[in-house]
């Protein structure tokens, strides 16, 4: 597949469980087989080498009434005005909103051949302040989400910050984690097993997929998992924050935009257009997706949301869906240095903008993957009917 010595189970079994301690901080086999007497649909996924991925965005999963994780929370954080409203949020939304939105998004990998299931990060709120109840937050919110689905499907995340976020819950997201993805790599057919350096990725169907800290200050090592993925079908790279600058005052909070990664940030542009590949994201809370095209090639990005914060926003509704749109939030708010910054972290992607999306909307996502190219359908909120379809490759 990749002209590299396919990894034995054995190999597969040994370099696991070190693995997912470094991915998800430094950062069963598919259900694609079918019974006998299926129809044609089945056949056609077959000779087209086809897969769906089920995928959420940020879940910030909490439940209300705010003791039940906050009850430890250091009241002189800075942030507490913002961060209580949060948890009301929360605990507003997982109350009917999001179970549903979770119960659609299953019911569509039960009907469909679903490999797997991806989170995007931000699984959790955080903010406990107590180890034992950070990692209470975290077996409930895999035992939650998780429930309505198949058991045969493994469950892929990546670490996002509020997964981190408290006293003790970088300590705690580390123990979890390693041994969860642990279990849940063991149930995928993947081949060329591989990590450096916190990156992590992994062939499945002749398609790399790539995971890593999106603030991660080692730039190069994503650089190198894009770059050497050999005869790849597709190129996935996995990432809580967005390469692409973000509609956002937070513009550097992404993948590659700490200063430090300035020069190596027009490398991995590079690398990305080359392979042709493919960003997912969430973080900003956002429907959105964008294609570059440039002298290199082309790579898309699409950032997923599933914070269903209030009713409206389960809309497909586009709050903009033209390039010259790119940036137009910010732009229109920020001044002086800011604006000066701003402005020169959009100059990257700008120009080479061919298609651009955006919108606040919130739902479940499911991804088709072929011989033919990678789609990406949207349900808004808790529907079973995409709204929209974005073609990623």
């Amino acid at each position: 597949m990749t002209g590299k010595r396919v990894m034995t189970r054995r190999d597969f079994c040994a370099g696991v469980s070190s693995l997912f301690g470094a991915l998800w901080l430094g950062g069963c086999r598919s259900v694609l087989t079918s019974a006998p007497g299926e129809d044609s649909s089945g056949d056609i996924a077959r000779r087209l080498n086809a897969y769906r991925v089920a995928v959420l965005g940020d879940t910030h999963f909490d439940k209300a009434p705010e003791s039940i994780y906050h009850s430890h929370y250091d009241e002189s954080n800075k942030w507490a005005k913002v961060q209580h409203e949060e948890f009301r949020r929360n605990g507003d939304m997982w109350q009917e909103r999001c179970p549903s939105l979770v119960a659609a998004s299953a019911a569509l990998a039960a009907k469909h051949d679903t490999a797997f299931i991806l989170q995007l990060g931000d699984l959790i709120q955080g903010d406990c302040d107590h180890a034992p109840t950070h990692r209470q937050m975290l077996d409930d919110a895999i035992s939650t989400i998780r429930d309505p689905y198949p058991p045969s499907l493994p469950f892929l995340t990546v670490v996002g910050n509020h997964d981190i976020r408290g006293k003790g819950a970088k300590e705690e997201y580390k123990s979890f984690i390693k041994w969860f993805m642990f279990a849940e790599t063991m149930r995928l057919d993947a081949d060329d097993l591989a990590v450096k350096n916190g990156v992590s990725s992994f062939f499945y169907r002749g398609d790399k997929w790539i995971f890593c800290n999106f603030e991660t200050k080692d730039l190069q090592s994503v650089i190198d998992a894009v770059e050497e993925s050999g005869d790849a079908r597709h190129v996935f790279l996995v990432t809580h924050g967005p390469f692409v600058t973000p509609d956002s005052r937070s513009c550097r909070w992404r993948l590659g935009g700490r200063e430090c990664c300035d020069a190596l940030r027009p490398k991995l542009y590079e690398a990305l257009s080359r392979r042709h590949a493919i960003v997912l994201a969430g973080h900003i809370h956002t429907t959105a997706f964008c294609r570059i095209e440039n002298e290199f090639g082309s790579f898309s990005e699409m950032t997923f949301n599933s914070v269903w914060a209030k009713p409206s926003l389960a809309t497909g509704e586009a709050m903009y869906d033209k390039p010259e749109h790119y940036g137009a939030n910010t732009l229109a708010v920020l001044k002086g240095d800011k604006l000066d910054d701003f402005k020169a972290q959009l100059a990257l992607f700008r120009p080479a903008l061919k298609e651009y999306f955006y919108s606040l909307a919130a739902g479940h996502y499911g991804l088709e993957i072929s011989d033919t190219g990678v789609k990406a359908d949207f349900y808004p909120g808790a529907a079973t009917i995409p709204a929209r379809t974005f073609t990623l490759a």
